[in-house]
């Protein structure tokens, strides 16, 4: 007996995790449903992708097109130019979120507060919008351009490098300068008054203080500005001017040579730095923070110098004037007949079949793909914080990581999976709605285990002890107590998925057509007014929804 006791032991723990697992049946079984799901819809993409780089698929394991990537130059040139641009875009969208943010945290003027509103402009709008604006403005007959040809003499055109860098610049700001200026914002003021106390001026205080202080933060905001840049699909086909980038060939290799294998070769050299930032990012960065980040002190932050607020101010008004400029030229581009040529008032751009049926399907997919992302976010975040459930870790990786993924990659994936048997779903309204779904899923999970982390257990024993059991319980006390985070995931769920284009652009058919597609497609074809009309349509609605959302988290304070 005593030989065979420490073996009980050992064996005591694991079948105490799967028999507890198993003491709620229902639960159990949407566990099982739930990473049925996260494998079908995140992990196996990403895995065909990467198989079919190798030829699997084919007949046999090759690696002739990782050959033919590192023999063609033009490839070299797509991968030099992607890295590059993304390099660039994330230093200029870090300086200019550090600068902006530094204003709007630390003044409490009028015009730091409409800094604040105008800086989460560019996420109502996908980013090609502002390639579509810059075209406006610096293309070969763009306002500006014509200005200059005629003050100056010879030609100047935006399309290139960078105009893709430019572009990307004020469509991925948003992202960098709502990390940093979250950190700047909850920075515990006091080290900073020590530090002018002891005689630093405000210039060696922000440079040895503030910024280490916000380091967390920042380096989060370059990691995510890089990721979105290094994958941008979009703004080079548009202002590309023919210059090569990883995604956009990617793209090109599909519809226009149906070579998929050579296609995921690409997507792979995306997947890799994609991967390697979202690990460090979760496992290095997450629980990392600074015990002088702190808001409990009370302290306010330190207002800014006469030198330091003429500077930050004279950057962010630059700027955010810039941003504005983009949004009124798609607005003037929709309500005139030809921007720059005949400025007379039409609107004609709006009456566009096409353009409203479009808009239609994108409403309808957005908002189905809403529902389901936030109530499987909120379900997965209950399961994932309160039940027993083996490799959680792992699964809430894997679901997060829906969220990493470059959409190129993830369109690449769906194509090879969903377009034969056993399932024939690529064209149909289904796979766009389970697509963005469980690409928007990790929101929701974030939001539900924040939520969850809240709610006192003693409320759900008590429950129990009454006689409701374990399903009641769920539906009469957790149920009502999640709405607040599934409200602000659905909004933010609708919001970016009726922007999104990288993934779902391999994905439609004429009849499922989506507005954002329907708008990159005029863009390539220089229908300036009709693209600008549903632009400006689209950016209302991803606006109203921004705005619902903020009004969510002030009344909930449920943060997304």
């Amino acid at each position: 007996m005593e030989a065979t006791q420490p073996v009980k032991n050992q064996l005591k723990p694991s079948s105490t995790i799967w028999g507890r697992f198993w003491a709620e049946p229902w639960f159990a079984i949407a566990t099982i449903v739930l990473v049925v799901a996260i494998i079908l819809f995140i992990v196996a993409p990403v895995l065909a992708v990467l198989l079919k780089s190798f030829g699997i698929g084919t007949g046999q394991l090759t690696f002739d097109y990782y050959k033919d990537f590192f023999q063609a130059p033009y490839y070299w040139d797509a991968l030099l130019n992607s890295v590059l641009s993304a390099i660039i875009s994330t230093i200029i969208v870090l300086f200019l979120s550090i600068n902006i943010a530094l204003y709007v945290t630390r003044s409490k003027s009028f015009l730091s507060k409409s800094f604040q509103g105008i800086s989460l402009l560019p996420l109502v709008a996908p980013p090609f919008i502002f390639s579509l604006s810059l075209i406006i403005l610096f293309g070969r007959s763009g306002i500006v351009t014509d200005y200059i040809s005629h003050l100056f003499g010879g030609e100047f055109s935006i399309y290139g490098f960078w105009g893709v860098v430019l572009a990307q610049i004020i469509g991925y700001f948003p992202i960098g300068y709502m990390l940093i200026e979250s950190t700047m914002r909850n920075m515990n003021a006091d080290l900073e008054y020590a530090s002018q106390d002891l005689g630093a001026n405000q210039w060696k205080t922000i440079g040895s203080i503030t910024l280490p202080l916000a380091k967390s933060g920042i380096i989060k905001a370059g990691l995510l500005v890089f990721v979105m840049a290094l994958a941008d699909f979009s703004n080079p086909l548009i202002i590309g001017g023919g210059t090569r980038f990883l995604a956009s060939e990617a793209y090109l290799l599909v519809v226009g040579q149906h070579n998929l294998e050579l296609a995921a070769v690409l997507g792979v050299f995306l997947i890799i730095p994609s991967l390697l930032i979202f690990i460090f990012q979760t496992y290095f960065l997450k629980d990392s923070s600074v015990g002088t980040i702190s808001g409990e002190s009370g302290s306010y932050s330190v207002p800014l110098s006469k030198s330091v607020k003429f500077f930050v101010g004279t950057i962010s008004t630059i700027f955010t004037a810039f941003i504005l400029l983009m949004f009124i030229m798609v607005v003037l581009g929709a309500f005139v007949k030809i921007i720059g040529i005949n400025n007379t008032f039409t609107l004609e751009h709006f009456n566009n079949e096409t353009g409203w049926d479009s808009l239609y399907t994108s409403l309808f997919v957005s908002f189905v793909s809403a529902i389901l992302a936030a109530g499987i976010g909120i379900l997965q975040g209950f399961l994932f914080a309160r039940k027993p459930i083996p490799g959680k870790k792992l699964l809430e990786f894997l679901t997060l990581f829906g969220l990493a993924v470059p959409g190129t990659v993830m369109g690449i994936g769906y194509v090879l999976i969903f377009n034969g048997p056993p399932f024939f779903l690529t064209g149909t309204v289904m796979i766009l709605v389970l697509n963005m779904t469980f690409r928007k899923i990790g929101v929701g999970l974030e939001a539900a285990i924040s939520k969850m982390h809240q709610i006192d257990i003693s409320m759900e024993e008590a429950s129990n002890d009454l006689g409701a059991g374990p399903y009641k319980t769920f539906w009469k006390v957790i149920v009502p107590l999640m709405v607040p985070p599934f409200a602000a995931g659905f909004i933010y769920a609708l919001m970016t998925a009726m922007v999104s284009i990288s993934s779902v652009v391999f994905l439609i058919s004429p009849n499922t057509n989506l507005v954002a597609i329907y708008i990159l497609n005029l863009a390539e074809q220089a229908k300036i007014g009709l693209a600008s009309a549903m632009s400006f349509i689209m950016i209302v609605i991803v606006l109203a929804c921004l705005g619902l959302l903020k009004f969510v988290e002030k009344k909930t304070g449920v943060r997304i």
